[in-house]
C-alpha cells in the first residue's frame, strides 16, 4: 500500500510530533483520502524520512530514517519551451535522485520564462509523489558554464563508455549546440545514433550514469 508524503525543507529529526499545513492536511483527508490513524511519511528533502500516523491535525513520529545519496549527478538543461515537457523531464530528474538541475540559456534554445518557484513546486510534487529522501538543488542562470559542466552528448560524439565517469553534464536544446558550444567542451558523449529529443536525452544519461 502507497504511503504518502510530506515535503518540508525545515523538518528536523528530534521532533516527536509533525504539524500538518493546513494545506497538506486537506490534501491528504479531501485529495488522497487518507484517515486518522494512517501512516504517513515527512521527509527534508536532505535524506531524513520519518513514519507516522494521523492524529488530528498532527503526525506522531514513530521513526526515523536517515538515507545516504548514491550518486552526485548534476544536469545542466537547457529551458524547453513547452512547459508540459519541461515539469516531466523536472519531476522524473527528481525521482531518479539527481542532486543538482540548472536550468538556462544556450545559443539555439528559445526564448522560455521558468520561475525558481514553479520549478521548486515540481520538485515537491515529485518528492511527495515518490517518497523519495532527497530533492534536488535548483539553479537557474543566465549562461552554461564550460569549467563546471565539461561534458556533454551530442550525435558526433565518442561512445559513451570512454566518457562514463562524468557526474556533471549538459544536455542541449532542442535546435542542438551551436559549433562554438561544442568546441567549448572538453569531452563529447553519443547516446544514440539518432536525434534524441533533450528530454529524452537528460532522462538516458542520467540513468546511465548513475
Amino acid at each position: 500500500m502507497h504511503t504518502p508524503t510530506i515535503f518540508d525543507d525545515n523538518y528536523e529529526s528530534e521532533k516527536k510530533e509533525y504539524l500538518i499545513t493546513k494545506e497538506k492536511l486537506h490534501h491528504l483527508q479531501n485529495v488522497l483520502r487518507i484517515k486518522s490513524s494512517s501512516h504517513v511519511r515527512v521527509t527534508n528533502g536532505m535524506g531524513l524520512v520519518s513514519l507516522g500516523k494521523i492524529s488530528d491535525s498532527h503526525l506522531i513520529i514513530e521513526e526515523n530514517k536517515i538515507h545516504q545519496r548514491t550518486n552526485d549527478i548534476h544536469v545542466f538543461i537547457s529551458k524547453l519551451q513547452d512547459k508540459t515537457r519541461m515539469r516531466h523531464l523536472i519531476e522524473k530528474l527528481t525521482e531518479l535522485g539527481v542532486k543538482g538541475i540548472t536550468l538556462g540559456k544556450t545559443e539555439n534554445s528559445q526564448k522560455v520564462n521558468i520561475e525558481h518557484k514553479k520549478v521548486n513546486n515540481w520538485v515537491i510534487g515529485a518528492v511527495e509523489q515518490s517518497g523519495i529522501a532527497f530533492a534536488p538543488k535548483i539553479s537557474i542562470e543566465e549562461q552554461l558554464d564550460f569549467d563546471k559542466f565539461q561534458h556533454t552528448f551530442d550525435i558526433t560524439g565518442e561512445s559513451l563508455n570512454k566518457n562514463i565517469n562524468f557526474t556533471s553534464f549538459a544536455i542541449g536544446p532542442e535546435g542542438g549546440w551551436s559549433k562554438k558550444e561544442l568546441e567549448n567542451f572538453k569531452y563529447i558523449s553519443k547516446l544514440s545514433n539518432f536525434t534524441l529529443r533533450s528530454d529524452t536525452a537528460a532522462i538516458v544519461a542520467v540513468s546511465l550514469m548513475m
